[in-house]
């Protein structure tokens, strides 16, 4: 190899070191732009699940103080605790009932079944009042108060009525207890005769507007 030939392969091999080395310090380069946005979505992770415990606290004082002003009117000295978490990657909601003495226990063990037909119904008046965009306020209620005791039905004809006047609502609502029908603005009787079903009209009370 002449000496004219090995000063050229020795100008390409520089050139190619160079090269090489642009690339690891590009290379470097994208790695600690790599590290410093994976410090940020650390950071931000953080942020989120910061916030996120502070809006299920946040969150589930609010349902359970809208949810208990709800059920006072119709059990008294009670109160609705709601637990908020997640349990396999899905969001869950645990529910208790607070006497007055500060005793806790499970709702599902709570009068009979009366106070989770309560709960539950104020639970789906809430899912609509937080529904974005906006939903219908109309609520069918098929016998789901059917568990409660015939000394709280009056509370409860109260409460439907201020859900209905106060917040826009409407409900229709398929019963067994003729005392829920004192609820009711337009009232239907229906009943099976032989292999006939006869729908007898029995209270307009406001013909504009109907339950």
């Amino acid at each position: 190899m002449s000496l004219s030939e090995l000063g050229d392969e020795l100008k390409r091999r520089a050139g190619a070191l160079q090269a090489l080395r642009q690339q690891h310090a590009s290379r470097l380069h994208r790695v600690e732009e790599l590290r410093e946005r994976a410090k940020e979505l650390d950071e931000a992770v953080m942020i989120l699940q910061a916030l996120q415990v502070e809006w299920r606290e946040g969150f589930q004082r609010a349902v359970g103080a809208v949810v208990s002003k709800g059920v006072a009117g119709v059990f008294d000295d009670t109160e609705i605790v709601v637990e908020m978490g997640v349990s396999g990657e899905l969001p869950n909601a645990r529910f208790r009932v607070r006497n007055a003495d500060g005793l806790e226990t499970d709702i599902l063990d709570a009068d009979g079944g009366g106070l989770v037909n309560v709960v539950c119904f104020l639970l789906r008046v809430l899912l609509l009042l937080s529904a974005r965009p906006p939903l219908r306020r109309l609520l069918i209620l098929d016998e789901t108060l059917s568990n409660l005791s015939e000394d709280r039905l009056p509370a409860v004809v109260a409460l439907l009525r201020r859900i209905v006047d106060e917040g826009g609502f409407q409900i229709l609502l398929v019963t067994h207890r003729e005392q829920l029908a004192d609820a009711g603005d337009v009232v239907y009787r229906f009943a099976k005769v032989g292999d006939r079903t006869t729908i007898e009209l029995v209270r307009r009370t406001n013909p504009a507007e109907g339950m």
